[in-house]
């Protein structure tokens, strides 16, 4: 297996896990704003070690077979946080919650939210990248991650997460129908990432 390959795989792989953590503790704090807060954590971590998240790179000029891989990979390590999690229980009831209430919004809702998700994702990514020091980078994520799950915008990736720790609390249709919904985010996610993009692109002429 090329070096780039085995690369590729430990980056999409830990940024899954990066952001099953950030649910698990998202799911594990009472006051949502300060688990919101906590949860931009896992994207900090992603971006200051060069781990691959679909989110983060979809609104740049990544391969359409590369951000595929990326999703597959990023799903299995929100798999592996969420299995961890599934002995103590604890956190599957509060998660299978989350997952009822998305599956309970409008097929629509799940694009457009996605779609503006993506445009913070973009942000916050590219914001991380041009900041000149290190407080600057960080605010760059601390402002959009929360900004995102408070106003109840669709991440796919951390839909994968939360879909992952509900598992023993969800039955098969459930799960069947999140991993439809998660496909039209990531569609929403990739939309609003791009779109920005060729917009400040134009603007920065």
């Amino acid at each position: 297996m090329k070096l780039e390959t085995r690369q590729l795989i430990c980056r999409g792989l830990f940024s899954g896990l990066m952001i099953g953590i950030g649910c698990a503790v998202y799911l594990s704090c009472e006051n949502k704003l300060v688990g919101a807060l906590l949860f931009s954590s896992g994207l900090f971590f992603i971006l200051s070690n060069g781990g691959a998240l679909l989110t983060g790179m979809c609104g740049l000029k990544t391969p359409w077979l590369t951000l595929a891989a990326v999703l597959v990979l990023n799903a299995l390590g929100t798999l592996i946080t969420g299995a961890l999690t599934w002995p103590a229980l604890r956190l599957s009831q509060p998660a299978a919650a989350v997952v009822a209430n998305k599956l309970a919004a409008h097929p629509l809702s799940w694009m457009t939210n996605g779609t503006l998700c993506g445009v913070l994702m973009y942000l916050a990514v590219m914001g991380y990248k041009k900041a000149k020091d290190a407080p600057h980078a960080l605010a760059s994520v601390m402002y959009a991650i929360p900004v995102f799950i408070v106003a109840g915008f669709e991440h796919s990736i951390a839909d994968l997460g939360y879909l992952a720790i509900a598992i023993p609390s969800l039955g098969v249709g459930e799960i069947v129908r999140m991993l439809g919904m998660i496909l039209v985010v990531a569609a929403g996610n990739v939309i609003g990432s791009k779109a920005l993009r060729y917009c400040l692109d134009d603007l920065q002429r």
